[in-house]
C-alpha cells in the first residue's frame, strides 16, 4: 500500500495494518485500492479476492448519482454475486457476515426505487451539531439550561454571520473587486490547460528526462523529429501539471483530472498516466514524462507531452478477479498531442516477479472509470437522435 500509485482525492496509506479507528472515507480509499496489493500475497484464485472485488463493484454502483433502470438491474446483479462470494468465504475461513451493515444489500435496489439515489441521505449531517451543543451546555450554570444554550446559540450564529459577510469583503479586496458583480471562469475550446509552469529555455538546455524506471537521453532529437514534419521548434517551456476537463458518463457534468509529472511531489516522484484517443481497438494508456509547450518560429504554440505507452497485457499468475486488466509499459519513448489526451487514468505497479513493468487499471477511482468501457447507445436513443436532427436541422420549406 505503500507504493501504491497517488491520484488526487484518493487517500495514500502507508500503513494500513496498524490503522484501529479512522474515519469511513480512509476505509472506503483502502477498500478501492487493496486488491492489487493482496492479490500477489493470498493464494492462487482465492475466494476472499473475488468477495473484495464483489464488494467493490457493489458499493461503487450503489453510490452513483444517476440511476436508471439499467443500473439498478446491474446493481442487482453485483448484489448477487457478492452475497455469493460472502457464501464461499464463510464456508472457507468461518467469517460471520451478521451484522446490520451487510442486511442493507437486500434492500438497496427498493430503497433506491423508492427514496432516490444513496447521496441524498447520510449519517454524517448533524455531528457537528453534537459538539456544539456540548460548548454550549458547559457555558451555562448547569440549571434551567434550555433557555441559556438557545442564547448562546443565538450568539454564536451571529458572530458566525459577521465573520462570513468580514471574510468576503476581504476576498473581494484583495481580488480588487469590491462591487458583487459575479465573476465568470474563462470558457476555452481546449479541454485541458498546463499547470505550475517552469522556466522557459531552449529544447537542447532541457536536459534529460528521468522518469520512473526509465531514462531519455536524445531528447532532443525526439522533440524535433516529432514535430520536423510541421514546423521547426525554437523554444520550449515545460510544466509538471495538467488540468484535463472531461464529460461524465456517469450523471453528463463537466469535471477534470489533474495529473503531474513532477520529480519530487511532496517528496516522492509522480508521473501519472492518462487515457488517450489512438486507432487501436480498446482503451490506449501512456505514463507522461513530462509536459511541453513548444513555441515556434511562425509565433505558434504546440503542446505535447513526451511518455511511455502502456498496452494490455495476460496475467498467467495470481487470481484474476471480475474486470481485472492488466497492462504492460513499454520501455520506448513516444511524443503525444495534448488534443489525442482525455482525462487522467491510475495504473500502480502488479509485483509479478519476472513479468517486466507490469500495471493493474484501477477502475475504483471514480463511476467514469467503472466498468471500464463507455456506455453503449441504445436503438430508442439514435431513433430519438435521428428525430431531432430532423427536426431541428433540416430546413423547412412548407
Amino acid at each position: 500500500m505503500r507504493e501504491f500509485s497517488r491520484w488526487p482525492g484518493l487517500k495514500h496509506c502507508n500503513q494500513v495494518t496498524t490503522i484501529h479507528f479512522t474515519d469511513g472515507q480512509t476505509f472506503y480509499d483502502i477498500l478501492k485500492s487493496v486488491l492489487p496489493c493482496i492479490v500477489q500475497i493470498l493464494p492462487s484464485n482465492n475466494p476472499l479476492v473475488h468477495c473484495i472485488r464483489a464488494y467493490q463493484r457493489y458499493r461503487l454502483m450503489a453510490g452513483m448519482y444517476c440511476m436508471p433502470a439499467r443500473r439498478l438491474a446491474q446493481l442487482n446483479e453485483f448484489i448477487k454475486d457478492y452475497e455469493h462470494w460472502c457464501t464461499r468465504v464463510s464456508k472457507e475461513y468461518g467469517k460471520n457476515f451478521d451484522f446490520f451493515k451487510q442486511h442493507a444489500a437486500s434492500h438497496l435496489v427498493q430503497d433506491i426505487r423508492s427514496k432516490g439515489t444513496t447521496n441524498h441521505g447520510s449519517t454524517r449531517p448533524g455531528e457537528g451539531f453534537q459538539q456544539e451543543a456540548a460548548e454550549a451546555y458547559n457555558q451555562t450554570n448547569f440549571k434551567n439550561v434550555a433557555s441559556q444554550m438557545n442564547r448562546i446559540n443565538e450568539t454564536q450564529e451571529a458572530i458566525a454571520r459577521i465573520r462570513m459577510a468580514i471574510d468576503q469583503h476581504d476576498q473581494q479586496c484583495e481580488e480588487g473587486d469590491v462591487d458583487s458583480t459575479p465573476k465568470f471562469s474563462r470558457v476555452t475550446s481546449a479541454s485541458w490547460r498546463f499547470g505550475a509552469a517552469g522556466r522557459i529555455v531552449n529544447s537542447n538546455a532541457f536536459g534529460v528526462l528521468k522518469p520512473a524506471g526509465c531514462t531519455v537521453q536524445n531528447f532532443n532529437l525526439m522533440l524535433r523529429d516529432f514535430i520536423a514534419e510541421h514546423f521547426p521548434d525554437d523554444r520550449i517551456q515545460p510544466f509538471k501539471c495538467a488540468h484535463l476537463t472531461y464529460q461524465s458518463f456517469e450523471d453528463w457534468r463537466g469535471l477534470e483530472d489533474i495529473v503531474r509529472c513532477n520529480p519530487s511531489f511532496h517528496g516522492s516522484e509522480r508521473y501519472d498516466s492518462v487515457l488517450f484517443n489512438s486507432d487501436s481497438p480498446g482503451m490506449s494508456f501512456a505514463r507522461i514524462s513530462a509536459l511541453l509547450r513548444c513555441t515556434l518560429e511562425s509565433k505558434r504554440t504546440i503542446r505535447c507531452c513526451p511518455g511511455s505507452r502502456i498496452s494490455a497485457e495476460q496475467m498467467e499468475t495470481g487470481t484474476a478477479w471480475a474486470g481485472c486488466q492488466v497492462h504492460e509499459e513499454a520501455k520506448e519513448y513516444s511524443l503525444l498531442l495534448m488534443d489525442y489526451v482525455i482525462r487522467g487514468a491510475l495504473l500502480t505497479r502488479a509485483p509479478v516477479v519476472g513479468k517486466g513493468n507490469l500495471h493493474f487499471l484501477v477502475d475504483t477511482v471514480d463511476p467514469d472509470t467503472f466498468p471500464p468501457r463507455r456506455p453503449i447507445l441504445g436503438p430508442n436513443y439514435i431513433l430519438l437522435c435521428i428525430e431531432l436532427w430532423l427536426l431541428f436541422i433540416i430546413p423547412d420549406h412548407g
